[in-house]
């Protein structure tokens, strides 16, 4: 549709150098489909470890936050550990899992079990690409700010909005000049985008410059996809709820 040459080139801002120590922590959002579990040898009712090793040793739990150096996850009260024990994070959504080297540093008590603070040991790079890529999932969506949008409609009959991110994200939209209905969207994460209008299927362009990208091929339209489909659920609030929903209703 023409309207998506129309929208104002708002620059994103350079996405944060990845590093592993004091990076932001992301809570995670309650429709994101993530499942958690912590592999953990399990302790008595004196706090005496049940085994030498925490193979087969997995308990279920809520990921509450996590950042590039470490995560928050809620136990079950039936859950023991003490700083210093090792675990194994485990993080899966869909048929993508990770498996993540880790140390509690603290535990808290709450009404409903534990909460263990966890310091993350990944020394391993195919460990850390898995990791942060849901990190990166989270960030794209959450830390999406308003920065520019259109009072009115201009002679393309729609008017334009654009949120953005430091971490390389950036939603623009189209409004119907009547009612302001959604119209249209373009998304872009990273080095990809993408696209669609109402009644249109989803596009996907293997490169942020939507004038320029070409279309992405089969392999890498399916990764585009399912990483579209875990942003989505992870919108902050700063993005409409007519917004969200329009972008909900592609994923």
């Amino acid at each position: 549709m023409p309207f998506f040459d129309e929208a104002p080139q708002v620059p994103v801002p350079p996405r944060p150098a990845v590093e592993r120590r004091g990076e932001q922590r992301f809570p995670i959002p309650p429709d994101l489909p993530i499942r958690t579990g912590l592999s953990l040898v399990g302790r008595d009712d004196t706090g005496a470890p049940m085994s030498d090793s925490r193979h087969n040793w997995n308990w279920k739990g809520r990921l509450v936050d996590f950042s590039g150096e470490g995560a928050r996850i809620q136990m079950g009260p039936g859950v023991r550990g003490d700083a210093g024990d090792s675990c194994d994070l485990l993080l899966s959504i869909e048929d993508f899992e990770a498996v993540v080297p880790s140390e509690i540093a603290n535990v808290g008590q709450t009404p409903d079990g534990a909460i263990f603070g966890l310091k993350h040991r990944i020394e391993d790079e195919e460990t850390w690409r898995k990791y942060s890529l849901l990190l990166e999932v989270v960030a794209l969506g959450s830390t999406l700010a308003l920065t520019a949008k259109q009072a009115t409609a201009d002679e393309s009959g729609f008017a334009v909005e654009q949120y953005a991110s430091a971490w390389g994200s950036r939603l623009t939209v189209w409004r119907r000049a009547r009612k302001g209905a959604v119209a249209a969207f373009e998304l872009v994460m990273n080095d990809a985008l993408v696209r669609a209008a109402q009644g249109e299927p989803l596009e996907y362009l293997a490169g942020a410059d939507a004038s320029l990208a070409p279309p992405a091929d089969r392999d890498r339209a399916n990764e585009l996809h399912r990483r579209f489909h875990w942003v989505v659920p992870c919108l902050s609030a700063a993005v409409p709820e007519d917004v969200r929903k329009f972008l909900r209703s592609f994923a």
